[in-house]
């Protein structure tokens, strides 16, 4: 579905990627992993279409055979591509119906209402915090439980989880990785970017990616997250 070829990338002429190649499947999950400052946020970035992401000359991304480097954030979310936010910034004044009025122009305002309504009351989302602008005062359970919540609606190809479950409770991890399990169809790609077992348990990784300063070092089956997070570290991944 989505391949990278030869991406190297940077951040204010400083590189952030190395020469990583890699392809990821229809349906699968993965978990990536890498200590802080390894890249995977950035890799995300790239995929999705950051502006201040710069990629190399040889670099590319391919989606289904056709290079996603030419198109903006914008275009790219409407092909599929999703990307929940380690830090979801707060948008004062706009509540979750006005932007949906504008992510999903084909549904009536009705219809989206009531599935935003059904979502919120899976996720434990208060409802008086629908009205209020997005994740404006939010705790940090309530603006993951909201990009939850937007996946949902979206439902796109592949989705990029940025830490959805850190700065979250336990009970609210439960429920979050619960409701991605409910609401995932088997043709959607995971990508985990964590550094907990939380939502590996719910969502068992097929594969598992481990980054370090900016390159691949290492693949392996779903069973290397648990081990590298729980026993080996990053030191023995290369």
């Amino acid at each position: 579905m989505l391949q990278l070829k030869n991406l190297t990338a940077s951040i204010e002429g400083k590189t952030i990627l190395n020469d990583i190649s890699f392809s990821l499947e229809t349906g699968k999950t993965y978990a990536l992993l890498g200590p802080n400052g390894s890249g995977k946020s950035t890799l995300a970035g790239a995929i999705l279409g950051r502006p201040d992401i710069v990629t190399g000359e040889k670099s590319d991304i391919l989606w289904e055979e056709e290079s996603l480097l030419p198109l903006s954030p914008d275009r790219r979310a409407r092909l599929g591509i999703f990307g929940s936010f380690q830090s979801p910034p707060a948008l004062p004044g706009v509540s979750i119906f006005s932007l949906l009025r504008f992510a999903l122009p084909e549904s009536s305002a009705l219809d989206t209402r009531r599935l935003v309504e059904t979502y919120a009351k899976e996720l434990a989302i208060p409802p008086s915090l629908l009205h209020r602008g997005l994740h404006d005062g939010f705790s940090g359970g309530e603006k993951k439980k909201f990009e939850a919540l937007l996946w949902a609606l979206l439902a796109p190809k592949i989705s990029f989880f940025d830490e959805l479950d850190t700065g979250v409770d336990v009970d609210a991890q439960k429920i979050i990785g619960n409701f991605l399990k409910t609401h995932r169809t088997p043709n959607q790609t995971f990508i985990l970017i964590t550094h907990s077992t939380a939502f590996l348990d719910l969502l068992p990784p097929d594969e598992t990616l481990v980054m370090r300063e900016g390159k691949l070092v290492k693949t392996g089956g779903g069973s290397l997250a648990r081990r590298i997070i729980e026993k080996e570290g990053f030191e023995r991944q290369e």
